[in-house]
């Protein structure tokens, strides 16, 4: 059969090509998919990283999934029985416009639905149909680009093709947000999405096609024209491209897991951090920033590592005076690859204490580096040392190995994980998500949590809930007077516990009075009552007011009231038979001034031996290691043993920081300073710093006015006092602490109930 000649004006014959309808919607595929894995790893508004993505988002939309869909698309069109002379043919400049059109308008879209947790269907709509519209926009702009063909439309056809763009563009991106705002966006739910979005664009593009008829044009084709060959060329390399770094992300994304899994076998320090709203910040991934310490240490140290380890207990104090550790860290990693273990041996040890708590500075270091913050807003070690489930087939052999990597080997299957938290405030918060951190609700990425930690959900849960409230506020006393019980037990497996409060662990189950300060009169009263069990007390209270005077009625009835209230909220029958103590003590306190001194509360203590069979509490209390609660004492905001700390950190490991510390260099040449200086006369190193800095490394407990001093003393007194403070090294020793004095006092006399 003779084919028709084509003539100017004449509607072309066409045909549809099925290889080509399968190759422009996996084409689409890839470009939505890349798109939406892109979306979901933004974190916010700000930061390079996520307008990275944003970017990177509608760039693979709109030139992979619209326009390269579009073009392998029309590839797929044989006009005029496939006479190749009548083929499409498209602008060049038409061509570039409707690569870049749709990557600004859909750069708009996004903007617009934003990165809240909180989901605005509204905004997704929006978003959704500008997306929608981009789609729609793109097609017919490229249409408008063919240079030998004149497109004729039915409306029919182009209404329909835009309400598929857009109802299929909201559909895709409305689950896809919902399910990432719920955490519950894994991959195959994105997978899925991407197919909905790709039928978004390859339905449009297909229902305009079959409404479109091409009329072969009379003018002369311009010079700068593009066949489809060069564009399916064009396409397939952009889709190449996007392949390889959808693969690389696949095997970075693969590896990241297998990480992931092989740290909660390990000892690991975690960064929880809360914004305002008390919204948990995690990785893009949902998993808490986390650095890894060491392997389990049960096998080489001489006890197990819990909150009572004395490595634990420092790295807590520590961890409230982060300055006076800050500049050893990096003396520490130098120490730690000079460290060898087999000279060590098993049995010192306090060599590996040392050299654990230099692996948990160095792993704070780094975290704090990996959030981008300073060491020193790291945050608080929480006060439970969490245990992951995630067992290990192959136990290690603790006998071989050298070096640090001695400490290294795991003994039990099961990891440990330490937690480190801290409140953000909303500019660290919007800073923390530039670098790619999401703020989420709890509730909603405690599963992924837990399963990245191999933590069981509800145990998380609570241990979540007690750090968020943590996080809050220091737990502290008030100002003013207190009624406290102070009770010890003995414990099954060694040492004693004490019993505190269960919302807060550092504090003992106390009850404030109303009096803000003591008087005389006051002091009295408690010294009557002083050896009297608290039922006595409470009954000399009820004899005191029957014959008081109206001026002490309101405190006599204050008081009782207070007892009263301890009971009632410690409702424990053991605290019956608790000995007053009239002997205060002084205890920090929250403050609004700076003063130290005015930092302090008074509080009146019962104590008592708890019997070891007593085990059921109330819920108020709970129980807690002695060893760990006294050190809990020394880490109030306004203690002053911090300074102790940081003296006695100073002189353990500034050591190391002066060994690794490199030498300036010298301003002059030697010959010439020999020169100018004779070496009789020349100083030594000591002598030198001593003339630059008298005070140099020397760590003093109380300010000293030099100045007052410089005024006060002639020549030969100042030089004398120089030499004298320069000599001597202060060394101040902890003094006991408030506990230690009531539990010596307990011990020393024991009362049986």
């Amino acid at each position: 059969m003779e084919r028709p000649t084509l003539l100017p004006g004449d509607i072309a014959h066409q045909e549809i090509q099925a290889q080509y309808v399968a190759l422009s919607y996996a084409v689409s595929y890839i470009g939505s998919v890349t798109t939406l894995e892109l979306l979901h790893r933004r974190t916010g508004s700000r930061g390079c990283y996520n307008w990275s993505l944003l970017v990177g988002s509608a760039i693979s939309m709109g030139s992979i999934a619209i326009w390269g869909m579009h073009f392998i698309g029309n590839r797929a069109i044989i006009l005029d029985y496939g006479i190749e002379s009548h083929q499409l043919m498209y602008s060049s400049s038409f061509t570039a416009l409707s690569f870049f059109l749709p990557i600004i308008v859909l750069l708009s879209a996004y903007m617009f639905i934003g990165t809240n947790e909180e989901v605005s269907k509204t905004r997704v709509s929006i978003g959704g149909t500008t997306a929608g519209l981009a789609v729609v926009l793109m097609h017919y702009l490229g249409q408008f680009g063919i240079s030998n063909y004149t497109s004729v439309y039915r409306i029919g056809f182009i209404v329909g093709s835009v309400i598929i763009a857009i109802v299929a563009s909201n559909v895709a991106l409305l689950i896809f947000f919902v399910s990432r705002a719920k955490w519950a966006g894994t991959w195959w739910k994105r997978i899925g999405c991407g197919f909905v979005l790709a039928g978004a664009v390859s339905g449009m593009h297909w229902l305009a096609t079959v409404g479109t008829d091409y009329r072969l044009r009379n003018a002369v084709l311009p010079k700068s024209t593009l066949d489809r060959k060069q564009t399916v060329i064009v396409v397939g390399t952009l889709c190449v491209f996007t392949c390889t770094c959808l693969l690389a992300y696949a095997i970075i994304l693969g590896a990241k897991t297998r990480y992931m899994i092989n740290k909660v076998r390990k000892v690991t320090l975690s960064a929880v951090m809360f914004d305002p709203e008390g919204r948990l910040m995690v990785s893009t991934s949902g998993a808490l920033p986390t650095e890894v310490i060491t392997d389990t240490l049960n096998s080489v140290l001489d006890q197990e590592f819990n909150k009572e380890h004395p490595v634990f207990l420092w790295f807590y104090r520590v961890s409230r005076s982060w300055n006076s550790v800050k500049d050893f860290v990096s003396g520490m990693q130098q120490h730690l690859r000079t460290v060898d273990m087999r000279k060590l041996g098993t049995e010192d040890q306090s060599a590996l204490n040392l050299v654990f708590r230099e692996m948990l500075c160095v792993a704070a270091k780094k975290l704090s580096e990996q959030l981008r913050q300073p060491l020193d807003q790291l945050g608080f070690l929480y006060d439970e040392i969490l245990h992951t489930n995630n067992n290990s087939r192959n136990r290690a052999n603790t006998s071989s190995g050298s070096d640090v990597e001695k400490l290294r080997k795991v003994s039990s299957g099961k990891g440990q994980t330490l937690f480190v938290y801290r409140q953000v405030t909303r500019e660290e918060a919007a800073r923390l998500q530039s670098h790619g951190y999401r703020f989420t609700s709890t509730k909603v990425t405690l599963d992924v949590v837990a399963r990245s930690l191999q933590l069981h959900r509800e145990e998380l849960m609570e241990h979540l809930r007690c750090i968020r409230e943590a996080s809050m506020s220091e737990s502290i006393l008030e100002p003013g007077i207190h009624l406290g019980c102070f009770a010890a037990r003995a414990n099954i497996e060694g040492g004693f516990d004490v019993l505190v409060q269960n919302l807060q662990p550092n504090l003992i189950p106390s009850v404030q009075l109303p009096a803000q300060t003591l008087t005389d009169e006051m002091k009295t009263v408690f010294q009557s009552l002083d050896g009297f069990t608290m039922t006595d007390v409470l009954r000399s209270l009820g004899i005191k007011l029957s014959i008081c005077t109206p001026e002490e009625q309101p405190f006599l009835e204050d008081l009782r009231s207070t007892v009263r209230a301890l009971t009632k909220a410690y409702p424990d029958t053991f605290w019956n038979d608790a000995i007053f103590s009239s002997h205060s003590v002084s205890m920090p306190c929250r403050s609004g001034t700076l003063d130290v001194e005015s930092s302090t509360a008074l509080m009146y203590i019962f104590r008592i031996v708890v019997p070891i069979h007593q085990r059921e509490l109330s819920d108020g209390i709970r129980i807690a290691p002695f060893e760990f609660f006294n050190m809990q004492q020394r880490t109030f905001s306004t203690s002053r043993d911090h300074e102790v700390l940081a003296r006695q950190i100073h002189t353990e490991f500034s050591g190391f920081t002066e060994r690794v510390r490199s030498p300036k260099p010298a301003l002059l040449s030697p010959r010439l300073k020999s020169f100018m200086w004779p070496i009789s006369n020349r100083p030594n190193s000591s002598e030198k710093a001593l003339v630059d800095n008298p005070f140099a490394n020397i760590m003093i407990s109380q300010a000293v006015d030099v100045h007052s001093a410089k005024t006060s003393m002639d020549a030969h007194e100042l030089d004398t006092f120089r030499h004298n403070l320069a000599a001597v090294a202060v060394r101040e020793i902890e003094e006991p602490t408030w506990a230690e004095e009531y539990f010596h006092l307990l011990m020393s006399k024991p009362r049986s109930p």
